[in-house]
């Protein structure tokens, strides 16, 4: 990475928040090349299949969801363990939460924040798709969510 020179009259701290600026500029100049490219495959695409059978509509075509790769540190099912054994502890968990104790029981260094917000959002995403089927409940909203177990029938007295 490129660094600006460093003006006389500026602190560090500018200087540095400077760098940092530019250096995401430069990464969001590359993503939208990259958005731009992918329009234009699609455009191609879209035509050929115009050619091909005119009766399609591309654009009623969904998008597949490419979801990110799994994380090294979590072995199948481990995520869903650790939501489980820590509502049983707990009644109700945060993301934050699990994310902290898993990072600390594999040696990792809680203040590496990439790597924190890898494993909050890892968390998150499993304990959002376990409520989507029915076996957590939402507590509040926003960043600090909690979730506990959803209630079953025999709970509500069916």
């Amino acid at each position: 990475m490129q660094k600006l020179p460093l003006p006389d009259d500026q602190p560090v701290a500018v200087n540095a928040l400077r760098n940092k600026r530019a250096e995401i500029a430069g990464k969001i100049a590359m993503l939208e090349a990259t958005a731009e490219q992918l329009r234009a495959d699609l455009i191609h695409i879209d035509a050929a299949l115009r050619i091909l059978d005119p009766a399609t509509e591309p654009e009623a075509i969904g998008a597949i969801r490419q979801f990110p790769r799994r994380l090294e540190y979590f072995p199948r099912g481990e995520i869903t363990r650790r939501i489980y054994d820590a509502l049983r502890e707990a009644g109700d968990v945060r993301a934050q939460d699990l994310a902290d104790t898993a990072m600390r029981e594999k040696g990792l260094l809680e203040t590496d924040r990439g790597l924190r917000r890898e494993f909050v959002n890892r968390f998150l995403n499993t304990m959002h798709h376990m409520a989507r089927k029915g076996r957590l409940a939402k507590i509040g909203k926003g960043p600090g969510i909690r979730f506990k177990l959803a209630p079953s029938e025999a709970d509500l007295g069916v």
